[in-house]
């Protein structure tokens, strides 16, 4: 099937003309429901609008497509991730059967593969809010959906108007998606016009599980997060208690959901609280999380919240960091370990934030036994994947007292 790109086209942005208005009349062309569930295709004058098919007209007919999108997804509710319950349970029996990643040696460091999207599906489900996540300098991702002109170049980079494919010694092809609910966020975040929001994968954890927890152990979840580790664990299916702080409300009930849905709920302990306050006096064999990095990602605007409690950064560092590494010591069993996943060297900020973290620790009587680093591989849409540039490995560090 030949693409009906413009061969000369180079940029990868093309704006809409901003003297045209986007309030674009309203249409009977689209006929899917309002209350679709997120991964279903979008009818169109009754055409599935799928890449196949999009490939096959050209960029004003993409443009006339966008509009009646515009106008189907502004109304459209994202806080209401809707999955099929029986792709659900799949996703989880296949959490549950996948074999823990492989840990590969290259020189001196340990790598894994942090590519795996087992159990995605699932925490999407029971956390919409991850949507909300923003950053200091990038709006989230429901902001975004729910404005019209950031949704309508959304959906226009979706549609293939704006988003090109570079291949090595081709000209740049114009690369439209299927078009979903669960596509538009996507192109929300992939299209840098979101915060991304960093998610830390099921399977990863529970490869970690698998190698530093037994049977009728506890561990302990600092910052429990949007449930990601929680189904590492419980995927294992061993006879493990998992206790945890979360202080986002909206965060700390859905987990409790979650819990009850796979019928986990008498192994999870959760206040919801944040773990500078900890209170939890049971013994932990494994502490474990990817605590919050200061504001570099803003969950919610809640006091409960420590960079909203701590505003200045070394205050933050002493009345938050500080005082979670003196709690998780006070409960770690003397053979137990503690680990976090921090950071990259993606920027100064987050390398300072590392080597200060990390400082505390050592000074609080943590030794470093082990790091294990995630790779994450490039979109095969990024021209870095043509130099076969991986983005920059996350850090895994494992303590001991």
């Amino acid at each position: 099937m030949n693409y009906t790109y413009d061969p000369n086209l180079q940029e990868r942005k093309l704006p809409w003309d901003p003297n045209i208005p986007i309030d674009f009349p309203e249409t009977d062309n689209i006929s899917t429901p309002l209350n679709c569930n997120a991964r279903e295709t979008i009818t169109w004058k009754g055409i599935k609008l799928t890449y196949q098919y999009l490939k096959t007209i050209n960029e004003t007919q993409r443009d006339e497509i966008a509009k009646d999108l515009l106008n189907f997804f502004i109304k459209y509710d994202f806080q209401k991730y809707r999955q099929d319950k029986k792709l659900l349970d799949t996703n989880w029996k296949s959490l549950k059967d996948a074999l823990p990643l492989d840990i590969k040696n290259k020189g001196q460091e340990k790598h894994i593969d942090n590519g795996s999207n087992t159990g995605n599906k699932i925490y999407k489900q029971f956390f919409p809010n991850i949507l909300k996540i923003r950053t200091q300098k990038r709006a989230s991702v429901y902001e975004c959906v729910t404005d019209k002109e950031s949704l309508f170049e959304i959906i226009r980079n979706r549609v293939g108007n704006t988003l090109l494919y570079n291949t090595k010694g081709r000209p740049a092809r114009q690369w439209p998606m299927t078009i979903t609910p669960a596509m538009i966020i996507q192109g929300a975040k992939a299209s840098g016009i979101s915060a991304m929001g960093s998610i830390f994968k099921p399977l990863v954890a529970k490869t970690i599980y698998s190698h530093y927890v037994k049977d009728g152990q506890n561990v302990l979840d600092y910052s429990c997060g949007f449930g990601t580790r929680l189904l590492g664990l419980m995927s294992l299916e061993k006879d493990i208690n998992y206790y945890g702080y979360e202080p986002n409300i909206e965060t700390y009930n859905n987990i409790i959901k979650m819990a009850e849905y796979f019928n986990f709920s008498d192994k999870v302990h959760i206040e919801c609280k944040g773990s500078e306050n900890g209170t939890i006096k049971v013994p932990i064999h494994f502490a474990f999380s990817s605590p919050c990095y200061y504001n570099s990602e803003i969950y919610s605007d809640e006091e409960s919240q420590c960079y909203n409690r701590y505003k200045d950064y070394n205050i933050w560092l002493e009345n938050y960091w500080r005082q979670t590494i003196k709690h998780i010591k006070n409960i770690l069993e003397k053979d137990g370990t503690f680990a976090i996943n921090i950071g990259n060297n993606s920027n100064n900020f987050m390398k300072k934030i590392t080597k200060d973290i990390m400082e505390i620790n050592e000074a609080e009587g943590f030794k470093l036994k082990d790091v294990w680093w995630m790779d994450t591989h490039c979109s095969h849409l990024s021209n870095k994947k043509q130099a076969k540039i991986l983005e920059k490995p996350e850090g895994i560090y494992f303590y001991g007292i």
